[in-house]
């Protein structure tokens, strides 16, 4: 049986270490300063780019060309390998039109798969992908794994605002929480791909318990597996971390940044959790 590689966009957010211990190939989106471009995760780590944005600097994204993932897909498939290419939300991006693209300018076994997630949500498929592939999984019993998790992966987070995710065309229907007063936070959550309201609460200690009673009702006490996320606020994420450590069953929690792409549209100050259970 031919090998199965996994490739993802930048925007699952792992840490380079993880892609190497997997042998993940990774295809990076773009992040744009005024007149400067940005690898996302190589050439500007999250610590560059969140100092920028704190300090008033404005940001944009582009996606990778088809032809940066038609290189990957043909190096890869060169030696006979197959490809399972999993990427960002369609609804939040071109970045899986691209590679749908890049798919057909290619005579390798490439296929495509719609997340339907974005940062750990991908994250954490690619990963369980990537185990599935090195345990000698074939690719129809992998892609049945991704299909199960998509269905079942579930993120909520929290923003600080939701200037960013306006300017950047992502707000979906959280449309409904602009002009909203003084130190309400918009607890959003991704369905079907996109980004939704969920609720507005005041101040963010209140944000950050209500985002674990969400969790604790959704999940009725079944096992998860899940990552907290930070989006430039550590302290944020250690607060939500403890609070889920004490109240919810995890058999594995990761601690993640969300990057400067998905970064870009959420703002600095954003925390949330990622998580499917099993």
């Amino acid at each position: 049986m031919p090998p199965i590689r996994i490739v993802t966009d930048s925007t699952a957010d792992l840490p380079e270490e993880i892609y190497q211990q997997y042998g993940i190939t990774k295809v990076p989106l773009k992040v744009v300063f005024g007149q400067e471009i940005f690898r996302d995760s190589i050439d500007m780590n999250i610590e560059e780019f969140y100092a920028r944005i704190a300090r008033g600097e404005m940001s944009t994204t582009s996606q990778p060309a088809p032809g940066e993932f038609a290189e990957v897909f043909q190096k890869l498939t060169s030696n006979g390998s197959q490809v399972l290419c999993l990427t960002l939300s369609s609804q939040m991006s071109g970045t899986y039109q691209s590679a749908c693209l890049a798919q057909n300018m290619v005579e390798g076994d490439v296929e495509v798969i719609d997340t339907r997630s974005a940062t750990w949500g991908i994250g954490m498929m690619v990963m369980a992908a990537a185990r599935a592939a090195a345990e000698g999984k074939t690719k129809g019993e992998i892609k049945g794994l991704l299909h199960h998790l998509i269905a079942k992966m579930r993120f909520f987070f929290l923003v600080d605002s939701l200037d960013h995710l306006e300017r950047g065309g992502r707000i979906g229907k959280a449309q409904a929480f602009l002009g909203t007063l003084l130190n309400i936070k918009p607890l959003l959550g991704v369905k079907d791909g996109t980004v939704h309201p969920y609720e507005k609460v005041r101040g963010k200690q209140k944000g950050i318990e209500r985002l674990v009673q969400i969790v604790e009702q959704d999940t009725g006490g079944a096992e998860i597996v899940c990552t907290v996320l930070s989006g430039g606020d550590p302290a944020g994420r250690e607060a939500l971390y403890q609070k889920i450590s004490n109240r919810l069953h995890c058999r594995q929690t990761y601690l993640g940044d969300i990057g400067p792409v998905i970064g870009n549209h959420v703002g600095i100050g954003a925390c949330g959790i990622v998580y499917y259970t099993i």
